[in-house]
């Protein structure tokens, strides 16, 4: 669903899919945001507008096997696959979103048997790709999934701070060879290598670990997805 004709010519462009909400759309489906305050830049990203009061952007999105993540670099930052599908939103576009601003992440994964957990961070940006997209996260972190991403705890599953890595370009702090990304085949912010990964191949033991330990393959997945909002 495009940006009505009456909201194009609005003074302030939405921005984000909160943006989206606020001027009245309830609900959810594909909506062109203006992340880059300029009509000739629009995005078409999924609104949800269900989830926890709504108003939150899809940035990931996994229903099935059909679209590969295992792509690199430059399809990493531009993004992949269509909004209301499988999709990988962009990275640039994810910075554009998160920058300067405090956003909420919601993450959830969908069992084989339908059931759903989530974890919600209460602090996520990316920074530019100069700075390889570097992921920072902030809690608390609550739901039914476990945080297996910020663990403030923990700094070998803690991913606040870490770089984006693809197969092309390896960014992780694995002193191994071969690189967390070319060795699951996807991208990611990998630590060394994750406990926490939903780019993997799809439906397939060689996924280790999506969500540890709650998810120990992506034999157990059937679907994935990453939501923000601003605060």
């Amino acid at each position: 669903m495009e940006y009505g004709e009456n909201d194009q010519h609005s003074t302030v462009l939405p921005s984000d899919c909160k943006d989206i909400l606020e001027n009245g759309h309830l609900n959810s489906g594909v909506y062109d945001i203006f992340p880059y305050g300029t009509r000739i830049q629009p995005v078409g990203v999924y609104c949800d507008m269900e989830t926890l009061n709504g108003g939150w952007t899809v940035i990931q999105r996994r229903v099935d096997g059909s679209l590969s993540f295992n792509r690199n670099w430059a399809e990493y930052k531009s993004g992949f696959g269509s909004p209301e599908q499988n999709i990988w939103l962009g990275n640039d576009v994810i910075h554009q979103l998160t920058k300067g601003k405090n956003s909420f992440l919601y993450v959830a994964i969908t069992l084989r048997n339908g059931t759903k957990l989530f974890e919600l961070y209460n602090g996520f940006s990316v920074s530019n790709e100069a700075e390889k997209y570097k992921l920072f996260l902030a809690g608390p972190a609550t739901g039914t999934l476990g945080d297996m991403m910020f663990n403030p705890g923990d700094p070998y599953m803690s991913l606040s701070g870490i770089f984006f890595s693809t197969p092309d370009r390896d960014h992780d702090r694995s002193p191994r060879t071969v690189g967390c990304a070319e060795e699951f085949m996807g991208g990611w912010w990998f630590y060394y290598c994750h406990y926490a990964y939903l780019n993997g191949v799809w439906s397939s033991q060689s996924w280790s670990r999506p969500w540890y330990p709650t998810f120990m393959t992506g034999e157990d997945v059937r679907g994935t997805l990453m939501l923000i909002k601003r605060h």
